[in-house]
């Protein structure tokens, strides 16, 4: 096989990334947008030692399973991976990566993992999105970064897909095409909430007017929603900045005052209502959202987390500097810029029970909840316990979930602030062996010396919950070498059209099991 060659390829399988696997000479071949027992023809692009690439050219014989997909600009935006199957078809996918995680990259032969917790409806489904944004002239590439945004230094080409105005300097957000800084634009995305659009519409229209020179660096754009049982949900908007100066204050508030109209506050208004008029009935009508609150982020780094750790200004509702969202078990949460909660309500009540669940609580545990963020875990749980201690690295998420704890009336609940693999030693040596260890860790996993810590300290119960099926593969097996069994594995779908799979995984001590196992006999 050698790159450019054109021939006819039998899918075996396909990737949690969309990709069909088809094995020409024993070699694993990985073509885009395939599906499991289809035939294709691929150009081959990449020829490696162990493996090779190619694109699709033509589906010969297509898959039962194949549908067209809604999205006008899929799979040029690298959003979703795989909105050309049905649905049910996307949960087996899910569900055989995960289970083939565990098997090949943990080394879990004997773990069975059970059947995906698919989402009633896969569409409209997020309360979040981020979206990157330019200010450049028609047509044009630029490698221009202000300030100390310049590390990234990479070109920018513009999939022109959506429009952006008439301005001098038009404004040109959506997303990255996998892989890439190519900038394919699209309001209208289907995963989105018919709230969303809107909003982000209203940014293209009125940015180019108010800066019209492209003066505000903004690189990204981050849209969250809260999900009241009843009536709409209040947003909050995010605009990140490479470095901030405070002769931008006047832009942003004129920015924010188009967005959300008059009677706002917020650091530099000391509770004073801005100038200018307020919208009228029917421009609400027209624009149809309910944006309460807009913040400023500054992320120095060129690339990595859309997000920094910095929020120099804010403009607000009167009482919106932070919104409150609705869990399960009727729980209200404050929600700050920082505060990461899961992007699907629907089905975060269906992972916080299997979580419930798995800790088997009876009223008497202490539960240490790794990577709290502001609690949500640790305040569904607290009611079904003695004691919760959540540890959490952002300062500004545990101060959210202190508020949260009073909120909602518990006060068996306290939170740490630093990082985990720094507290959770000390913890385990001041406080003992808990119960349960909960761990929701981002995407790369956990730190080794978290591993290490509950090595040594021994819980009977560790219940993992997990967004990427590879780290918890192998936090699971190195768990499992320390006298861990994984007993139960439940998917859920949290990203439905996408690659990516939650997992709620319960690991309990073999000498514990053994020794249920035994008493029954």
């Amino acid at each position: 096989m050698r790159t450019g060659d054109i021939d006819i390829f039998s899918i075996e399988r396909m990737t949690l990334q969309g990709e069909g696997v088809a094995r020409p000479g024993g070699m694993a071949l990985f073509i885009p947008e395939c599906l499991p027992g289809e035939r294709v023809k691929a150009r081959v692009t990449q020829v490696k030692r162990n493996f090779a690439r190619a694109e699709l050219l033509e589906v010969l014989e297509a898959s039962s399973e194949r549908v067209e997909p809604p999205c006008r600009v899929f799979p040029r935006c690298g959003g979703c991976q795989l909105q050309m199957m049905e649905y049910p078809a996307q949960c087996r996918v899910k569900t055989e990566g995960v289970q083939d995680a565990l098997r090949r990259l943990g080394r879990l032969e004997n773990v069975s993992v059970g059947d995906i917790v698919g989402a009633a409806n896969p569409w409209r489904y997020r309360n979040r999105v981020q979206m990157h944004l330019r200010r450049e002239a028609e047509g044009v590439e630029s490698s221009k970064m202000p300030d100390k945004a310049e590390a990234s230094g990479k070109p920018v080409t513009v999939d022109k897909s959506a429009p952006s105005g008439n301005a001098e300097k038009p404004v040109q957000m959506g997303y990255y095409r996998l892989s890439s800084h190519e900038l394919v634009e699209n309001d209208e995305c289907p995963l989105l909430p018919e709230s969303f659009p809107p909003v982000l519409k209203a940014l293209r229209r009125h940015l180019p007017d108010i800066d019209p020179e492209g003066e505000l660096p903004i690189r990204h754009v981050v849209l969250k929603m809260t999900t009241p049982p009843e009536g709409a949900g209040e947003m909050m908007l995010i605009l990140v900045f490479p470095a901030w100066r405070s002769a931008w204050r006047k832009a942003v508030a004129e920015l924010a005052k188009r967005l959300m109209g008059e009677g706002l506050t917020g650091e530099g208004f000391t509770g004073e209502r801005l100038a200018g008029k307020p919208r009228t009935g029917e421009q609400y009508a027209e624009d149809h959202y309910n944006l309460v609150s807009l913040y400023v982020n500054v992320n120095e780094k060129g690339e990595g987390e859309v997000l920094g750790p910095d929020y120099p200004y804010h403009v607000s509702m009167p009482g919106k500097e932070r919104l409150t969202d609705y869990l399960p078990g009727g729980l209200k949460i404050k929600v700050g810029p920082a505060s990461f909660t899961q992007v699907n309500p629907r089905q975060t009540e269906v992972l916080y029970q299997l979580t419930k669940e798995a800790c088997g609580l009876t009223g008497r545990e202490t539960v240490v909840d790794a990577y709290c963020g502001v609690g949500t875990i640790s305040l569904f749980l607290a009611r079904d316990c003695s004691r919760v201690i959540g540890i959490e690295e952002v300062s500004m998420a545990v101060e959210d979930a202190q508020r949260n704890a009073e909120l909602n009336g518990i006060t068996n609940a306290e939170f740490l602030t630093g990082k985990v693999e720094d507290l959770l030693p000390d913890l385990l040596d001041r406080e003992g062996v808990p119960d349960v260890i909960v761990l929701d860790p981002p995407r790369r996993g956990c730190h080794e010396r978290v591993i290490e810590a509950i090595a040594q300290a021994g819980p009977e119960r560790i219940v993992y919950v997990s967004c990427d099926p590879a780290s918890l593969a192998r936090d699971a097996a190195r768990l499992s070498a320390h006298g861990w069994r994984v007993e139960k594995v439940t998917p859920v779908d949290m990203f439905p059209q996408a690659g990516h799979v939650e997992s709620c995984l319960l690991l309990t001590q073999t000498s514990h099991l053994e020794s249920r196992l035994g008493a029954l006999k």
